[in-house]
């Protein structure tokens, strides 16, 4: 029987003359992709636009869960991002986001937590009108809270560095070759330490901000198999200043 789902659009891929194949992270049963017939047919009612990435969708649909490919009957935009598509800096970071995750959410089965972050950061980040060049940083460190492997901080000091194999902060005695500097361990723990409403107090520069970029995409590397080398990161490091 057809449900009313919620869900994000990680990616989509052209099929045949006129379809799609659309793989989206519901709230209801996680990762699932979905078969969308003649969707650049003229009179289709599933246009293209509806699945961009990351856009936040409301739809009917009978979910097997044995079935490898999903169909939908019914789609709509649950909330318009409006912003993503007129703003240079915005449209690059949510690329970057759409492969992150794309590498990253495998699983099948619901994580409430998980689709509530995904859906309120996208909200904030659409209605956001500056200062939020560190976004990205943020939601990288947040997500790896919803994977399992959020960094420890509690037993953090001052000059403590960051173990990217565990995962937390030590003294320079029990390091291993994982490690990041004494600076970017720093601004990392700044990072955990900040919330979403508070961004742009990070301030961090545009050498900082790459930086951080580059080793937590390393971090993710320890911690979720086959996550690989992303496309879209460079692009963003080069475009936020």
């Amino acid at each position: 029987m057809s449900s009313q789902n919620r869900g994000i659009v990680l990616q989509h891929i052209r099929y045949g003359d006129s379809s799609l194949i659309v793989r989206i992270y519901t709230e209801s049963h996680g990762l699932q992709s979905f078969m969308i017939k003649g969707a650049y047919k003229r009179k289709s009612s599933f246009k293209p636009a509806l699945f961009q990435p990351l856009s936040l969708l409301a739809f009917e649909a009978v979910i097997h869960p044995t079935r490898e490919l999903q169909f939908m009957s019914e789609a709509i935009l649950e909330k318009p991002f409006y912003s993503f598509t007129s703003n240079i800096k915005k449209s690059t970071i949510i690329i970057f986001l759409s492969e992150l995750l794309s590498r990253t959410l495998k699983e099948h089965t619901t994580n409430p937590s998980l689709f509530s972050f995904l859906s309120h950061s996208l909200e904030w980040f659409d209605l956001r009108k500056e200062k939020f060049s560190d976004f990205h940083l943020y939601f990288i460190i947040e997500l790896s809270r919803h994977l399992g492997f959020y960094p420890k901080t509690d037993q953090y000091n001052t000059g403590y560095l960051f173990d990217m194999i565990d995962g937390e902060f030590k003294p320079s005695h029990q390091l291993n070759l994982h490690t990041l500097s004494a600076e970017n361990s720093q601004y990392l723990y700044k990072l955990c330490q900040t919330r979403l409403d508070n961004i742009e107090t990070l301030g961090f520069s545009r050498e900082i901000r790459r930086s951080l970029l580059d080793n937590l995409l390393i971090f993710y590397q320890h911690h979720v198999p086959g996550f690989g080398k992303l496309h879209a990161h460079e692009i963003v490091s080069q475009l936020l200043t």
